[in-house]
């Protein structure tokens, strides 16, 4: 697309060009829509809406002393003044486009020549060569759309006969096609006489002798040259003028209106815009209205939020004995919700709470009241050392997380303990006559390879089953790494610990399979768990043993395999299930009791 300026075009092509847009002489449009664009229009919307602002502005707020709006700020002048101005602008630009309009030398639309597509709706025209277009269709409502990119025109078509009204569809067939060809015949090599022939803005070979060579001038009116600056000066003048009035007779409303209401709204609005008696308001009258509010709502947060609002007043004494009255209802309030994260929350938010030993005796009560139930909901065995765990939780505390109130980690950790008998029994499965050479060797499939990754699922699942029976803000479970230590006494343990102390023995029976050939061991697997807490001497020790019997039916129904693969399984299967059956034996001791029976 190119803009060119109608009147800084030579005289000989201008009048080429009027010719070709009155459709005098060729090259003629193929069709056209005459018209000018909706500017006029526009522009007294433009003015209508800028005026109906004004005076909604004007009216919003007027005298109403809850409103923001009751008396408007100085910088609002210059929106007067804006509106006032949009408007008067926006009539001057209406009638200022339609002198320019009837002022045009030609008929205002846009056409389409052989050419190019010229809209001639201003005296800027705005040209875009046909050979650009990149679809050409028929509409639904009788036009011809053509389209460059993502700019579109649509022309009329001529409609059919009388007896067949409406868009001709051999008619609209024929202008597709006309169109289409013209813009093909474009993109083809022109010589200048043959673009001649279809340009209206391409100069004539030859000048006529009668034709005057001075362009034909644009003369701008004098509102179109001074439209902007009267409408910026009136606007400027009425609108500050209309501005003081009505701040003037508003403001004259506001003082007996927030007198005759007494409210915390009423006195804050008329601070915010009034003039008159500020000092009484906003030291004695609003602040004591503001406080009646924050007391109703019994609210410690109420009150020094009152407080950040109103740091200097003279009511300081009747402040003070409020907010003490409400922090002891806040205290109340989270004591009777018998939870941790309710007082936990209120001593964090409250810090300087000043409540001592009444906040600790609540807390303790708390603890007390959650050991009762844990003995309640878990087995005799455990009892006492729930009173301990209990003691030891309480005496760190629970710490604040991103997951909220949480009391100290207990780490779930094994230790591998070394087999009593396990070499002897590779030495007796190797004098074995189905002994299939190293694959058969049981040890092979009970080292740290094998063993770690039942360790950790059982980690996990003693850590998420005893943690169930417990308050996340008495105690946490997570696993935690091995113990090092592989016999002898556990180390000491700086923090609360569940330590799983395991050994594997042969149990004595062995199987000889012929088919498959291979030679088994029973085994029974050794448990010692110790619940340790810093500084107690008494851990909750607990032993379990579990005999494996050898998986015949796994050996009955086993296909052919690799070296060492049934062995792996067999061992595998054995040790899963041993880990399972511990598991599920210890979670036993922490969970509920049998309901009693009616």
């Amino acid at each position: 697309m190119t803009k060119i300026d109608f009147y800084k075009l030579s005289r000989a092509i201008q009048d080429s060009l009027l010719d070709s847009l009155h459709s005098r002489f060729a090259p003629l449009p193929i069709v056209l829509r005459l018209g000018t664009r909706r500017t006029v229009e526009a522009w007294l919307a433009v003015a209508a809406v800028a005026a109906a602002l004004l005076v909604a502005l004007c009216v919003s707020g007027f005298g109403d002393v809850s409103s923001g709006l009751a008396l408007h700020p100085s910088w609002v002048v210059g929106l007067y003044a804006l509106l006032t101005a949009t408007a008067v602008i926006g009539v001057l630009n209406a009638v200022a486009y339609r002198a320019r309009a009837k002022a045009l030398p030609f008929p205002a639309g846009v056409f389409l020549f052989p050419a190019s597509v010229i809209d001639a709706r201003e005296y800027v025209l705005r040209v875009y060569p046909l050979e650009q277009v990149t679809s050409v269709s028929a509409g639904r409502s009788g036009e011809v759309v053509v389209t460059f990119g993502i700019r579109r025109f649509s022309f009329p078509v001529p409609v059919g006969t009388p007896h067949t009204p409406g868009p001709d569809p051999s008619r609209m067939q024929e202008t597709v096609q006309a169109v289409e060809a013209a813009r093909d015949h474009m993109r083809e090599p022109l010589e200048g006489q043959e673009r001649r022939r279809l340009d209206p803005l391409a100069a004539p070979v030859v000048a006529s002798p009668l034709t005057p060579e001075v362009p034909r001038q644009r003369t701008a009116s004098r509102l179109e040259k001074q439209g902007l600056l009267a409408g910026a000066l009136l606007g400027a003048v009425v609108g500050a003028a209309t501005f003081v009035g009505r701040n003037s007779l508003s403001d004259s409303r506001m003082l007996a209106w927030a007198k005759a209401r007494d409210d915390v709204a009423s006195y804050k609005s008329y601070l915010a815009r009034g003039r008159y008696n500020r000092d009484v308001v906003s030291q004695v009258l609003l602040p004591r209205a503001s406080l009646r509010a924050a007391i109703a709502s019994s609210s410690v947060d109420a009150i020094d939020a009152f407080i950040v609002e109103y740091p200097t007043t003279g009511i300081r004494s009747e402040i003070d004995a409020a907010r003490r009255t409400a922090l002891v209802q806040e205290f109340e309030r989270a004591r009777a919700a018998g939870t941790f994260a309710a007082l936990l929350g209120f001593a964090e938010k409250y810090p300087e709470h000043g409540f001592g030993a009444v906040y600790d005796q609540a807390k303790h009560a708390l603890y007390l009241r959650a050991l009762a139930r844990y003995r309640k909901e878990t087995s005799d065995q455990v009892s006492d050392f729930l009173g301990r765990l209990v003691a030891s939780s309480e005496k760190v505390g629970p710490k604040k997380t991103p997951a909220g109130y949480r009391g100290p980690v207990v780490q779930v950790r094994f230790r591998r303990v070394p087999s009593k008998d396990m070499d002897n029994a590779d030495e007796l499965v190797r004098k074995n006559p189905m002994f299939n050479g190293t694959p058969s060797l049981p040890s092979g499939y009970l080292d740290a390879a094998h063993l770690e990754p039942h360790e950790r699922a059982a980690s996990e699942a003693l850590g998420s089953g005893i943690a169930g029976a417990f308050d996340p803000e008495i105690v946490t479970f997570e696993p935690g790494p091995p113990l090092e230590s592989s016999s002898g006494d556990l180390p000491p343990m700086t923090a609360p610990t569940l330590v799983v102390s395991y050994h594997v023995e042969t149990s004595g029976t062995a199987f000889a399979s012929k088919k498959p050939r291979g030679i088994f061991l029973g085994l029974v697997y050794f448990f010692t768990t110790d619940f340790v807490l810093p500084g107690d001497t008494h851990p909750l020790h607990t032993k379990l043993a579990f005999t494996q019997r050898i998986p015949t039916d796994m050996l009955r129904d086993a296909p052919a395999s690799a070296p060492g693969a049934l062995e792996s399984a067999v061992y595998e299967a054995m040790t899963r299930d041993a880990f399972a059956t511990y598991r599920d034996k210890y979670l036993a001791i922490w969970g509920k009791k049998d309901a009693p029976k009616p």
